[in-house]
């Protein structure tokens, strides 16, 4: 099964990423953090680089987006 995934957030660093990660897998919605390795090995220079991505099954989007509009 070919699974389309959609960035949802970006956030600055790893540890609000896996706050909205714990949020939406503790609902049942997959996800998947992007360039948290970055974040931790490169922390001061990340900014500049880019940002952690939170990624959804395209499916899930809406879902995902309530979710986390609700503890924002």
């Amino acid at each position: 099964m070919n699974e389309n995934w959609v960035i949802i957030r970006e956030y600055a660093t790893d540890f609000e990423a896996h706050v909205a990660k714990g949020v939406l897998e503790s609902n049942g919605v997959i996800c998947v953090i992007n360039n948290e390795i970055m974040s931790s090995v490169y922390p001061m220079a990340f900014s500049s680089l880019g940002f952690v991505k939170l990624l959804v099954r395209q499916e899930d989007e809406t879902l995902a987006n309530e979710m986390l509009a609700e503890v924002d």
